[in-house]
């Protein structure tokens, strides 16, 4: 759709804003896979680490690089889906404006 301008203040790049709930949600789906490849790669390891130690360090591993991981994809989930519940409530309002301004402009010519 392209730029479209709202008033002299505001402008609206249709196609950035598009990119940009795209661009959330691969980095969303990129992310689960993240989490889950070094989940499986854990679990594999647990077995081999069964010591004390070992356990230390798995729970080290949870806490330090899944938890993280997991707060990541929240926000960066909560942003995607944001993103798109604003596309989908304003788009009527942003094609009304267009189409108001289309028939003020057909008026004044």
């Amino acid at each position: 759709m392209g730029w479209q301008s709202m008033n002299n203040n505001v402008v609206i790049d249709y196609d950035a804003f598009n990119r940009a709930i795209d661009s959330f949600y691969d980095l969303s789906v990129r992310l689960n896979q993240l989490r889950s490849d070094i989940d499986d790669l854990l679990n594999q390891l647990k077995a081999g680490f069964d010591t004390p130690a070992g356990r230390k360090f798995m729970s080290s591993c949870e806490n330090n690089l899944l938890t993280p991981l997991e707060r990541q994809r929240s926000v960066i989930e909560h942003i995607s889906n944001t993103l798109k519940d604003v596309e989908t409530n304003y788009n009527p309002v942003f094609d009304e404006y267009r189409s108001l301004t289309s028939t003020i402009n057909s008026y004044s010519e």
